[in-house]
């Protein structure tokens, strides 16, 4: 709540200052091992299949961590850093690199991934380094070969489940915290196939099972009662920690994406976007951050004119729902925002 309020305390005093995200996902790469069937920048992919060198991301890091000193009128800090992938962010030769070098310079970070290649963390990254990392969730989506297949769909010849599976132990047995993420949907909500992901969860000693209805054509899977009841039990059961994530489906107060002013997202095309579901987009591009000093295009007369121009009654269901639900909250009533800086 405290974060939601700096973005309007921002906005009441913008000219005297500039605001900094206190969030980040960075794109290692547009290609990917696998051709999941729900996959939100399938597209993207398929029409710019490319990456950079790691040593351009070890450039935009450095210049990440001295933004405060460029900036010398910034509110607010950027301390968290997540590596989503617009494909399969360890396809990357070097990734590893990137994410010692952000932990290195003090950055908070996150991996999501499909853990297919995880071993080269594991080889070439100081356990004590791999440790301080938030969390790395594992896109697992099923708790047997055939299910995981069915919405995975490997682009190999044998199926990535035993070693993704193999990955996440091994990074459980260092003392790494590493949950399992699930995007349910038809094909792996009932009963035996949730019990099969607990049952997997529980051998491998994940930190979490993370729930959320998967999106496909902008409808949002039906997370019935039942279902939700069916993972409760099986939690107590297996004794496993879970989580639901329903926030994408809230319901909208807000015509303007407030989020676009504190999660940017700099992609593996090398452009910085400001919506985390308009990838490839260039009606939601400040620039490229591959060709220009990023920290020139934040808060550009660009930026200000997509956030004025994008109606999110038009958007599809996204991340930042209920930070951008609870910003208008406090920008609806400004009390609440004064009663936190009292």
């Amino acid at each position: 709540m405290y974060q939601n309020a700096e973005i309007v305390h921002w906005m009441r005093y913008q000219k005297t200052h500039t605001i900094m995200p206190v969030h980040a996902d960075i794109d290692l790469t547009n290609i990917c091992n696998q051709d999941c069937f729900y996959c939100n920048s399938a597209e993207f992919r398929a029409r710019l299949p490319v990456q950079k060198k790691y040593t351009d991301y070890i450039k935009l890091l450095d210049q990440m961590s001295t933004w405060r000193a460029y900036k010398p009128n910034s509110y607010g800090t950027l301390h968290t850093l997540s590596f989503p992938g617009g494909g399969e962010p360890t396809v990357l030769n070097g990734y590893e690199k990137v994410l010692e070098h952000a932990i290195d310079l003090g950055f908070l970070i996150s991996l999501t991934t499909n853990g297919t290649k995880l071993e080269r963390l594991l080889e070439e990254v100081h356990v004590d380094k791999i440790r301080q990392m938030s969390w790395i969730g594992i896109d697992l989506d099923a708790g047997n070969e055939i299910t995981y297949e069915k919405i995975r769909r490997s682009l190999t010849k044998t199926s990535f489940f035993q070693k993704v599976i193999y990955n996440a132990r091994s990074l459980v047995d260092i003392g790494s915290k590493v949950d399992f993420k699930i995007l349910l949907c038809d094909q792996n909500s009932t009963l035996e196939e949730i019990s099969s992901i607990f049952e997997v969860s529980k051998h491998v000693g994940v930190r979490m099972v993370y729930f959320r209805p998967m999106i496909v054509n902008n409808k949002i899977f039906d997370m019935t009662d039942t279902i939700v009841d069916c993972i409760k039990k099986l939690a107590e059961k297996y004794q496993v920690q879970f989580k639901i994530n329903l926030n994408k489906s809230l319901p909208r107060n807000y015509t303007r994406c407030h989020q676009m002013f504190q999660f940017p997202i700099f992609a593996a095309d090398g452009e910085v976007y400001v919506c985390c579901e308009n990838r490839g987009n260039s009606n939601f591009s400040i620039g490229s951050w591959y060709e220009n000093d990023f920290r020139d295009l934040w808060l550009s007369d660009r930026h200000h004119e997509i956030y004025n121009k994008i109606n999110t009654k038009l958007c599809q269901p996204c991340r930042p729902n209920f930070n951008n639900i609870q910003i208008q909250k406090i920008i609806d009533d400004p009390n609440q925002l004064d009663q936190l800086f009292v």
